[in-house]
């Protein structure tokens, strides 16, 4: 297992989460889905808001965070080892959010098999696989998506507040 990779990353979360971040309109839908064992997907054009969307909605939750935009992560074989890393990084944790799932091989067959252990899951992506209807076909009826756009007027207004 690649320990400085979740080192990294934990440091790269605890930044992001001390940073002050506008109230997305869609907060509280995502809020209502989240005990769901549904699997959460955040979709959306690329620099949306995908990822700090899931965050500020886990924010008072205990959750685990990998990033697959990391080539150290990606290169693990073995995933049962992002798995453990994570519980060892973030034990006790309540959702699980692995951001860009889409650039991990095979993401889906281990996605499947975490939903199926009782992991809550949320994932986001913007490519075209994850925005595409194959989406559904991976996951069989396990998932609800959320889509983030960038800011509605509303939000924007509350930028200027």
């Amino acid at each position: 297992m690649n320990k400085n990779a979740f080192i990294k990353q934990k440091e790269e979360l605890n930044r992001l989460l001390t940073r002050p971040y506008v109230s997305r309109d869609q907060l509280s839908r995502g809020q209502k889905l989240l005990p769901s064992n549904l699997i959460k997907v955040i979709t959306g054009p690329r620099r949306a808001g995908k990822s700090i969307f899931c965050l500020e909605l886990l924010r008072d939750t205990k959750f685990a965070y990998a990033n697959f935009d990391d080539e150290a992560l990606k290169a693990i074989q073995n995933y049962d080892e992002i798995i453990s890393g994570l519980q060892e990084f973030y034990p006790n944790s309540d959702y699980y959010l692995f951001d860009e799932i889409q650039n991990l091989p095979n993401w889906e067959i281990f996605v499947n098999k975490l939903q199926r252990r009782g992991f809550n899951l949320l994932l986001t992506g913007s490519n075209s696989k994850l925005l595409s209807g194959e989406l559904a076909t991976q996951l069989t009826g396990r998932h609800v998506t959320l889509e983030i756009f960038p800011f509605s007027y509303h939000e924007f207004k509350k930028i200027n507040s």
